[in-house]
């Protein structure tokens, strides 16, 4: 997750509109206890699209917003969680009961370079499930006190029930589960699980 680059969504539109890079919005409405959402996707945090698509599944709500080209590669067009401010995100948030968010981190310097850092209200639980869901592949998995994402202001934590849960992934993560169809079912797959085993349906 990178600093912010934009303060709102209206500084971004208008940043769009001098043609600096463009983007897209993608969401369907299906469920109101869970939404799967992507609020970094195409260039900004490659990789996290496809991630919060294939967790969401065909049953679940998500939420994606990319930049899928800009005119010069050193632009960085970024809204924090805090910060992300969308239309149709906010709609979305206001009618679900928790909110999974699913970010790209940097690789840290020591190895492994493939990890999960979890966030978000519910990190602890989450944490513990997720754990358990992913031992088989391998992955750490780990509270990284820079991203808590305990905020009641991050995006994920605008649910109803202002309990949410967030997953900054790495980039060799991202790049490995990315280019291995199969890895990537497992992978969300499992985060899924302990995402409702987190927060079960009453």
């Amino acid at each position: 997750m990178s600093n912010d680059t934009y303060s709102c969504f209206a500084d971004f539109k208008k940043a769009e509109g001098e043609k600096s890079f463009h983007i897209t919005c993608e969401m369907e409405n299906r469920s109101r206890t869970y939404a799967i959402i992507a609020p970094h996707g195409g260039m900004i945090e490659p990789g996290t699209a496809e991630i919060a698509k294939s967790i969401a599944g065909d049953d679940l709500s998500f939420y994606i917003f990319k930049v899928i080209s800009k005119s010069k590669p050193d632009i960085d067009p970024h809204i924090t969680s805090t910060n992300f401010d969308e239309p149709k995100c906010l709609e979305l948030l206001e009618n679900t009961k928790t909110i999974l968010a699913i970010h790209g981190a940097k690789d840290p310097k020591d190895t492994p370079k493939e990890r999960v850092w979890v966030g978000g209200n519910l990190r602890v639980a989450f944490e513990t499930h997720l754990k358990e869901m992913l031992q088989s592949l391998g992955f750490l998995v780990e509270i990284n006190p820079k991203f808590t994402g305990n905020s009641p202001k991050n995006i994920c934590n605008r649910g109803t029930s202002r309990q949410g849960m967030q997953l900054e992934l790495t980039k060799s993560l991202r790049d490995k589960i990315k280019d291995d169809p199969d890895l990537l079912s497992k992978f969300t797959d499992a985060v899924r699980t302990a995402m409702m085993l987190t927060y079960p349906v009453n």
